[in-house]
């Protein structure tokens, strides 16, 4: 039987995934460059990924797992992947990946953020959103394997911030979402 979550229920959860990730801030890879350390090992074992491998998405669905929000109302939305580009297929599968356009009107804190990589032709990082400002465009994402510069082949958990309508070198949109409540 699937549990029905309200509303309320889900926008409690998204801010328990997004106080999860805010708890992580600063957590590095160990060596810097390795894609492991400890708690990196653990982001890759919760999406059955040996060490050593990036890990940007098995932080995201980490967050969100150890929340237990990973499915609601019968939608499961994340599944144990390290790949964005996975993560992206099930998510439009489901019905639940947000254009950057149709975006605008409804971006959540608590959203999983896909970055479109123009040289590899896929979504290839991701971060949790912690906030919005739909004035602005702006948005301030959580991500993991990343950098001071926004990278996704970093080494730490940083904050972000980035820009809704970014478009790719390959004039494609930047960011898609998956929404999640």
């Amino acid at each position: 039987m699937t549990t029905q979550l309200s509303a309320a229920d889900k926008a409690a959860r998204q801010k328990a995934v997004v106080a999860r990730a805010i708890e992580f801030l600063g957590t590095e890879e160990t060596p810097r460059g390795s894609n492991r350390g400890r708690e990196v090992d653990r982001f890759l074992l919760s999406v059955h990924c040996p060490p050593g491998n990036p890990w940007c998405m098995a932080f995201a669905y980490s967050m969100f797992d150890g929340a237990a929000y990973t499915t609601a109302n019968g939608v499961t939305f994340l599944i144990p992947t390290a790949s964005c580009q996975l993560q992206a297929n099930h998510a439009k599968s489901v019905g639940i990946l947000v254009s950057a356009i149709d975006a605008r009107r409804k971006l959540d804190a608590g959203w999983v953020m896909l970055k479109w990589d123009a040289e590899l032709g896929r979504y290839a990082h991701t971060g949790i959103v912690e906030s919005y400002n739909s004035v602005t465009g702006a948005f301030l994402c959580i991500e993991g394997n990343t950098n001071k510069d926004g990278s996704r082949e970093g080494y730490l958990v940083a904050r972000q911030t980035r820009r809704i309508d970014a478009i790719g070198s390959d004039g494609h949109p930047m960011y898609a979402f998956i929404q999640t409540a």
